[in-house]
């Protein structure tokens, strides 16, 4: 554990929750501080860098992604040991894009003199998830789950990536690609699907004219277990950061599936990059970004509490690498990053939790063997 005794969580001395408190393990913060503590760990007590999964151009100019390694300290714009971990805090890089005030980010990041530094979202993915955990090991996959506010912020981080001085040249490439965006009828579904193809091209366009700029936007924590048996495999945890552009690259690879003639009702990810993109028109157009208004026009006539959700193949070509098939943070190092007394306070009736009770129960009944 870190060098305060009382800390329940590796690395988190400095945080907006009082992790010297049992509260401070309640699910809504625990499944955002233990991604964050698994990163504190690997950076400042393994010392080694983050996967950043980040956009690349090949050959034939098509998007890609690749994994470059940084330093958590760079990712985060501040040194580690000093930074201040807020939750559920708006990150002040996003006021000037819009006249209201952003809505929350997961975690904002600031340095020791309390200057915002970077703002994330957060996510935890078990592998192998159910669809994939009778394949062999190095094929097991995971899902990503995608909820509405992490597209108003990727709307907000792919504003800030291109910055005030580039609204321009984003209203100037999402007009071509949309051809006549002001005659669009975004909230007529049977409309819009004849346009996807255009919004795939919005977004290809976004991301190829940012690759020098895109930012880390997501953090994304994998635990792995033995199939489904709540218990872990020896090398248990990892985590990866995704840029904005890297992160759009899932909504734009589902979107290429659709056939030009198809019939069927547009799908959550279609939907969410429609979100996006008509937000970030509007924004280019008029200098303020409010998605809310998208979000609640913009229904298809189904529930909008969902932006998408991407299992199997779809994160693992991003994701696979060394770290994804073996991750470098060990079972046994568990009790390095969540205290002894901090078990007692974890709920059986949630998955990870289970999962690492159960290792924790294992682990002292080995010992007393």
């Amino acid at each position: 554990m870190s060098s305060n005794s009382n800390i329940l969580i590796y690395g988190l001395e400095n945080a907006s929750h009082d992790f010297t408190q049992p509260e401070s393990l309640g699910k809504n913060i625990f499944t955002n501080a233990f991604p964050i503590s698994l990163a504190q760990y690997l950076s400042n007590f393994k010392q080694v860098s983050i996967p950043v999964i980040k956009a690349t151009l090949n050959d034939d100019n098509k998007i890609i992604t690749e994994h470059e390694h940084l330093q958590w300290n760079e990712i985060i714009g501040t040194d580690s040991t000093t930074a201040n971990f807020l939750f559920e805090e708006t990150y002040n890089g996003y006021k000037p894009y819009t006249n209201s005030i952003p809505n929350k980010s997961d975690i904002v990041i600031s340095d020791e003199n309390e200057v915002h530094t970077r703002a994330l979202e957060v996510k935890l993915m078990v592998v192998p998830n159910s669809q994939t955990a009778n394949k062999p090991h190095d094929e097991q996959s995971c899902e990503l789950v995608v909820r509405p506010p992490s597209i108003e912020q990727l709307a907000f981080s792919i504003a800030n990536s291109y910055g005030q001085s580039r609204r321009s040249e984003l209203l100037r490439l999402i007009s071509a690609s949309l051809v006549t965006p002001m005659d669009y009828h975004w909230n007529d579904e049977d409309w819009m699907k004849t346009k996807i193809p255009n919004i795939v091209k919005a977004a290809d366009e976004i991301v190829k004219s940012s690759i020098e700029s895109q930012t880390p936007f997501i953090l994304t924590a994998i635990w792995r277990t033995e199939g489904q048996k709540p218990i872990l495999e020896r090398n248990a945890f990892d985590v990866f950061v995704w840029t904005d552009m890297a992160f759009l690259q899932l909504f734009i690879n589902k979107m290429r599936s659709r056939t030009a003639n198809s019939q069927r009702r547009i799908s959550r990810p279609e939907r969410s990059a429609i979100w996006l993109i008509s937000s970030l028109f509007d924004y280019a157009a008029q200098n303020t970004l409010d998605f809310s208004k998208h979000h609640s026009r913009i229904t298809y006539g189904t529930q909008t509490d969902k932006a998408g959700a991407f299992a199997g193949d779809a994160p693992y070509e991003h994701l696979l690498s060394d770290e994804f098939l073996k991750p470098r943070i060990l079972r046994n190092e568990l009790e390095n990053i969540v205290s002894e007394t901090a078990f007692e306070y974890l709920m059986p009736e949630r998955r990870l939790d289970s999962t690492l009770l159960t290792q924790h129960l294992f682990k002292i009944q080995t010992d007393e063997i």
